[in-house]
């Protein structure tokens, strides 16, 4: 009933221990309604040519988009929606349209211009297999395709692993809602210096399937914003800035924060930044979090770790300012909320971060007109 051509279309015949004819269509364009709402798949069955229904679930969620028909003699013509839901007949044919579907996309994927088509409309549902279908998952897992750090267009796993570097054990990551931000995140900074290639990922089920997939390769998939990322065996692209001594820097920092982040550490995973946030290892990553809060639930979240960068011109001053016994207890506060604004999410008090940024220039532009008189 569309009127794009079709992307591909899939026709054939079963026979032997299960009888039935499938026409298959996946379009060539995202339909008007969006796939989000509508999360049954619609394609048709019917007994010897009579149409029976089209909410029999021949094809998972997670291949919604598919449209077209089943035609089986291995059903009677009066049967049931309940007795649907209990032959094995039907199990049956739901496993072999579905591997034909999936036989179909491996194909067509080994042409990249072709199957970007394809996956700019149809990719983020079909991540939600991965999160859904455990039975399919290394059959889904090479069929993704995503944005990365460090090639133009379109990446695979497979060829995500084959650039890895010497000595490299997982395969890295990084969540966000917006694809612009994702690539100018500071979270990227170690790992562009190293030149270590992070997948980007800004749909909205990228919150959640990682985790589910696990391992690729036998290789684990890490979120870079996760637990503390080891980057010290890959030597810097380039000359490193010269640390401080941010010892008693982070104890103040530690005391002023308490009660808004659980450990704040120095990190060699930051370049220009001054400040980053990440994840405690054991609860799940910030994207997850952010998703979390915003849907009421903060459970087993717990509170971030703020990593700051001792090369880093600001945690520098205030290294020394922590050595001089200041109290640093604002500086803590608009730190955190800076790391906050770079991984976009919002001040913990808008109005008051606004009011500290505004000193602070106040501060630098009378300091400059002093001088320059």
């Amino acid at each position: 009933m569309n009127f794009d051509k079709p992307w591909a279309t899939l026709h054939w015949r079963a026979e032997g221990a299960l009888d039935f004819a499938a026409l298959l269509f996946i379009p060539g364009m995202k339909p008007f309604q969006a796939l989000e709402g509508e999360r049954e798949s619609k394609v048709r069955l019917h007994v010897r040519r009579m149409f029976i229904t089209d909410e029999a679930g021949l094809l998972p969620p997670w291949l919604r988009f598919v449209q077209g028909v089943v035609d089986t003699e291995d059903l009677p013509l009066n049967v049931s929606r309940e007795m649907l839901q209990a032959t094995p007949v039907l199990a049956r044919i739901r496993r072999a349209v579905t591997g034909r579907v999936l036989s179909e996309l491996a194909s067509r994927a080994k042409d990249a211009e072709d199957y970007a088509k394809f996956w700019e409309n149809f990719g983020a549902v079909l991540k939600e297999g991965i999160y859904e279908d455990a039975e399919r998952r290394s059959e889904i897992a090479p069929l993704l395709r995503f944005r990365s750090s460090s090639v133009e267009g379109w990446t695979s796993l497979p060829d995500y692993v084959s650039r890895m570097k010497d000595g490299q054990d997982a395969i890295y990551y990084l969540v966000a809602d917006d694809p612009e931000a994702l690539t100018k995140s500071p979270q990227l900074e170690g790992f562009r210096a190293r030149g270590i290639e992070v997948l980007l990922l800004s749909d909205h089920v990228d919150a959640f399937w990682p985790e589910q997939l696990g391992r690729f390769d036998e290789r684990p998939l890490r979120s870079v914003t996760q637990g503390t990322v080891d980057l010290s065996r890959f030597k810097p692209e380039g000359e490193a800035a010269s640390s401080a001594n941010v010892g008693g820097l982070v104890a103040a920092l530690k005391t002023a924060l308490t009660s808004d982040v659980s450990d704040v550490r120095a990190t060699d995973r930051l370049v220009g930044s001054a400040v980053v946030l990440a994840a405690s290892g054991t609860g799940p990553d910030l994207q997850l979090q952010r998703l979390m809060r915003r849907a009421g639930r903060s459970i087993g979240a717990g509170l971030p770790v703020l990593e700051i960068n001792p090369g880093h011109p600001l945690i520098q001053a205030l290294a020394k300012r922590a050595e001089a016994g200041e109290d640093l207890a604002e500086a803590a506060g608009t730190l955190l909320d800076l790391a906050r604004v770079q991984d976009g999410d919002s001040p913990r008090d808008p109005v008051a971060f606004a009011r500290r940024v505004a000193s602070a220039l106040a501060g630098t532009l009378g300091a400059e007109t002093t001088s320059g008189s």
